[in-house]
């Protein structure tokens, strides 16, 4: 199994980037038009993940979404920590689905909704990985699919990030 870990340099740099803003960062905003794109580019993610086209589209968005001073997301670090440490072939993109996600405009300023809204997005991402590779399975996300099943999902988002 390759596993794709461009994604820790992402990580890396989003996370220098909150530390040393002003060095970091060449952007001070965004515009109305990139952040629909990016929220536009995270749904089709949700059906589309594993389409080459629509992942350089992520990795734009990703990238012009973390270069941005406008943007605030309340972060979960336990469900963030969660994907990024999963052992799992496609990890980066099921934690690229939740830092794009996390930042759901219908959802600002409710913590608990932005972050249930976002694993909902992952979990949908997930179920397409799987419908193209279904031997793809990841046991924390086989878990979460079960918990939103038995609508036990909103308990759990809400118990892990408080």
């Amino acid at each position: 199994m390759i596993r794709d870990t461009s994604w820790i340099s992402g990580v890396v740099l989003f996370g220098l980037a909150l530390v040393f803003p002003g060095r970091m960062l060449a952007r001070q905003t965004s515009t109305p038009e990139e952040r629909a794109q990016w929220v536009d580019v995270t749904h089709k993610l949700e059906s589309g993940p594993l389409d080459d086209a629509l992942n350089r589209q992520g990795e734009t968005a990703f990238k012009q979404d973390s270069e941005a001073h406008d943007i605030h997301a309340a972060l979960c670090s336990v469900l963030f920590n969660e994907f990024g440490g999963m052992k799992y072939s496609y990890s980066h993109l099921i934690t690229r689905q939740y830092m794009l996600a996390i930042e759901n405009p219908d959802k600002t300023g409710d913590t608990d909704a932005m972050n249930l809204s976002a694993v909902e997005s992952v979990l949908k991402t997930y179920q397409s990985i799987l419908q193209q590779k279904p031997d793809a399975k990841a046991k924390a996300l086989d878990d979460m699919v079960k918990k939103q099943s038995q609508e036990k999902l909103k308990d759990f988002v809400h118990k892990q990030c408080h």
